[in-house]
């Protein structure tokens, strides 16, 4: 089970902080829903928590020691990151982009061991692409790219899961399936960050609720707690009717003023 903590960390662009003093501490069993508009920080914020981005000011550490110290092998072992609007840039395999997952893991000659094809085949089966297996990643749909990235994120089974925007262009079933999948790591130990706009999901299936608004957090805590109507309007600008935060049957619903109905 791993902690990762943030401490006052700041990211710059032009002398603008575009991540600004973000403290928060997370560990292992949580699954963890970063909320906020877009431009508040939170794809800046996710490269600096998986070690992609070098903040100007403030230190990250997982389990104490400091996440710059951390040679990239070792750090591909412990954590995966999934990105944003990912992209399959050279027409290999479903099945050989996800064993991509596992360079870390690979012995330096030799084929595929037999227990890491066994991964590869229920990780592919886990997100229903195994009927893909053969298929060129580049001429797959954007939802479905989506999943066999997601695939290749947990084939190593890292103890900390970054996912920014994982529910992007999947189709209802999909995106109830793989957030499922990611409150199901969590309950099961692993420490799980993912930045969600699909906010009735993140209110039934995060255990937390990590907020962000011009750059910095404005709130950080379990979900029943945090994910609130009153919460919701300061960092939208629009009302909003919150029901059962933190429970299965959560609803988060917009309500438009008379201006814009």
């Amino acid at each position: 089970m791993s902690r990762i903590v943030a401490d006052g960390i700041s990211v710059l662009r032009e002398r603008r902080a575009i991540v600004d003093g973000v403290s928060l501490a997370m560990e292992g069993g949580q699954f963890i829903g970063l909320i906020g508009p877009n431009g508040a920080g939170k794809s800046t914020l996710m490269s600096v928590l998986a070690g992609l981005l070098a903040p100007e000011r403030g230190t990250v550490t997982i389990d104490g020691a400091a996440l710059a110290a951390f040679d990239r092998r070792r750090l591909a072992r412990l954590r995966a990151y999934l990105p944003q609007n990912p992209r399959a840039e050279w027409p290999v395999s479903v099945e050989r982009l996800v064993a991509l997952g596992l360079t870390p893991q690979l012995p330096i000659f030799g084929a595929l061991p037999e227990a890491m094809q066994a991964r590869v085949d229920a990780v592919l089966a886990m997100v229903d692409m195994a009927s893909r297996r053969d298929q060129p990643a580049t001429t797959l749909s954007g939802g479905e790219l989506a999943r066999a990235m997601l695939a290749r994120a947990l084939v190593g089974d890292p103890q900390v899961l970054l996912a920014d925007e994982p529910l992007a262009g999947l189709d209802p079933r999909h995106a109830l399936d793989g957030i499922g999948r990611l409150r199901g790591l969590a309950d099961g130990g692993k420490l799980v960050i993912a930045s969600v706009h699909e906010l009735t999901l993140a209110a039934r299936y995060a255990t937390h609720i990590a907020v962000m608004r011009q750059g910095r957090l404005i709130a950080f805590g379990p979900t029943a707690q945090v994910l609130t109507a009153a919460l919701l309007h300061e960092v939208f600008e629009v009302d909003a009717c919150v029901t059962g935060a933190g429970t299965p049957g959560a609803v988060v619903d917009f309500v438009p003023t008379p201006a814009q109905a």
